[in-house]
């Protein structure tokens, strides 16, 4: 049981000393995202597909293999969805569907510096996206009464994997820490949900389309780093 007790003390006293240290860095990421159904060709002529405009946010994590190179792991919360109009229609026109997601990602980012403390910074990786809440059928109207077209969603996983690539310019702190503007884009391994379009008089016209999940994020990182939360070692006398 001590030599238990005393390994446990040791890999903690590990873990804080390693967090410590200026490679560890911890941060927070939040903007805007832009999603959509993919093209189709059997969209039919009066209907077309939009960009979406949902909102993310990450707690993140970065440890620099080196000063170019770093490791990259995040949670977050990420609101993605599909925008469906039909262009013949003067009110009412689309039907904005948004769904919710607890992602996670895997990733490295390589810097290349320029002038004093700024980068331009590629990132590339894994991550993943579990939907919150939706049920496994669901039907949208374009309004609440004198429906003209509905779309039946149908939903073929919870969880879905994606890969991503970005580009981000940023520079750092005086005391650090580091900031950046990114762009990035996750393409999806999967399709998440079935859509079935139906329009015309008793919904006689139907046409099916898909979503996935794909997404182009915009956005702040900021991240702080572990060195600065160092409890000093200065002790003052009088």
């Amino acid at each position: 049981m001590k030599s238990l007790l005393l390994s446990i003390i040791l890999c903690l006293g590990s873990l804080g000393t390693a967090l410590s240290q200026s490679r560890w860095m911890v941060g927070a990421s939040a903007g805007v995202g832009f999603s959509k159904t993919p093209g189709s060709d059997t969209l039919a002529n009066q209907f077309s597909t939009r960009n979406r405009l949902g909102g993310y946010g990450n707690l993140q994590l970065s440890y620099d293999l080196n000063r170019a190179t770093s490791l990259l792991f995040g949670i977050g919360y990420l609101n993605a969805g599909y925008k469906i109009n039909n262009d013949t229609m003067a009110f009412n026109t689309s039907i904005n569907n948004g769904m919710n997601y607890l992602t996670g990602r895997l990733g490295m980012a390589l810097r290349q510096q320029f002038g004093k403390s700024n980068y331009i910074s590629e990132k590339f990786g894994f991550s993943f996206n579990y939907e919150l809440g939706n049920s496994t059928l669901d039907t949208f109207n374009n309004q609440d009464a004198g429906t003209r077209f509905r779309i039946i969603q149908e939903q073929q996983r919870v969880w879905n994997a994606l890969g991503f690539v970005g580009v981000a310019f940023g520079g750092n702190t005086e005391g650090g820490n580091r900031y950046e503007f990114h762009l990035t884009y996750y393409q999806p391994l999967n399709t998440t949900h079935g859509l079935r379009v139906q329009h015309s008089e008793f919904f006689s016209g139907e046409f099916p389309l898909t979503f996935k999940g794909g997404n182009l994020q915009i956005g702040i990182n900021y991240y702080f780093n572990f060195g600065n939360f160092q409890k000093t070692e200065e002790y003052f006398y009088d």
